[in-house]
């Protein structure tokens, strides 16, 4: 009998490029690994459930499971984690030093609802003091879901309207172009807000134990249906991949990056967090979620607090 073939959309990294390779194999299934940016993966996800399995925005998923969508479930596997503090910049000649001082100014994002913007208005509000009413938002995309925000959506490219002054400070998940901020991050017309940023965010997660969650991993509720085990067994292979990749990073026989010194940050995070530095599953990442829906609410893009239940398949919520 014929393997079952599967659609999966995925950015690659060490999580996820044997699956895509197919060094790494869900027998039974043939997945047909399908290329496109993971911006238009998320677009296509969320407004069509055009994937049988795809990376997808938590705050996306959370949202649209939140106004009733119920063509995905999910699985735990968080593709992507970042601290942005390192992902707020403003001009080289900017006086702002920290984030609590930037209190009335005009910061952009590029769309009000992705999930690093909700991570980063949540800490203005926890971390920093400054609230919803505090600042002037301003976007730089339409949004992926529908969603009423106190934002101007302004055109052009945000680095361009940092650059020209036109706002104070912006997020931004991906790094400015190098004509604006060289490789060694200095002497560019744009910087870090925040001057040792690296430390700050040990320094955050060292006191709030948060590594944020991006992407997890979406399933479409027809297929999982069609195939109820698949998402427990799509859930441990993919644990196995991400625990491989991160036993790569501390072997030292070979370099399997750019880096020259990898294994010196690799093990300094291994102590920080304990040797648990990259979770999957319920138990280790549940509270964090609940912690990024309160942000949600906050922002006034979701309604209600979610259940375990409605958020998870229900296969893999004793992981």
């Amino acid at each position: 009998m014929p393997d079952t073939r599967l659609t999966i959309a995925m950015s690659e990294s060490d999580r996820t490029a044997k699956l895509l390779a197919g060094s790494r194999r869900l027998p039974g299934f043939q997945l047909e690994a399908q290329q496109a940016s993971i911006e238009e993966i998320f677009v296509k996800q969320i407004s069509e459930a055009a994937y049988d399995v795809s990376e997808l925005s938590l705050a996306s998923y959370l949202i649209a499971k939140g106004g009733g969508d119920t063509r995905l479930t999910a699985i735990p596997v968080f593709l992507s984690r970042s601290f942005r503090h390192n992902a707020i910049y403003v001009r080289s000649d900017s006086p702002y030093r920290h984030p609590s001082e930037l209190k009335g100014r005009r910061f952009g994002f590029p769309e009000y609802q992705m999930t690093a913007a909700v991570w980063v208005r949540g800490m203005f509000r926890e971390e920093w003091g400054i609230g919803q009413e505090d600042m002037q938002w301003f976007t730089f995309r339409p949004e992926r879901v529908p969603v009423k925000i106190p934002a101007v959506l302004t055109e052009g490219d945000i680095f361009a309207a940092l650059a020209d002054g036109r706002v104070d400070a912006v997020m931004s998940a991906r790094r400015p172009p190098a004509n604006l901020f060289p490789s060694s991050g200095e002497g560019g017309v744009i910087r870090r807000l925040i001057p040792d940023v690296w430390n700050a965010e040990r320094e955050y997660y060292g006191r709030t134990k948060l590594f944020p969650i991006m992407h997890l991993v979406s399933l479409k509720q027809d297929t999982a249906e069609t195939y109820p085990e698949l998402p427990v067994r799509l859930y441990d292979l993919l644990l196995d991949i991400k625990d491989e990749g991160i036993a790569g990073l501390l072997e030292t026989i070979k370099n399997q990056t750019s880096d020259p010194w990898v294994w010196e940050s690799a093990e300094r995070s291994s102590g920080l967090m304990a040797g648990g530095i990259w979770p999957y599953g319920i138990s280790k990442n549940w509270s964090q979620i609940q912690k990024f829906m309160t942000y949600l609410r906050e922002d006034g893009l979701l309604a209600r607090e979610l259940a375990l239940e409605e958020v998870f398949h229900p296969s893999v919520l004793n992981t």
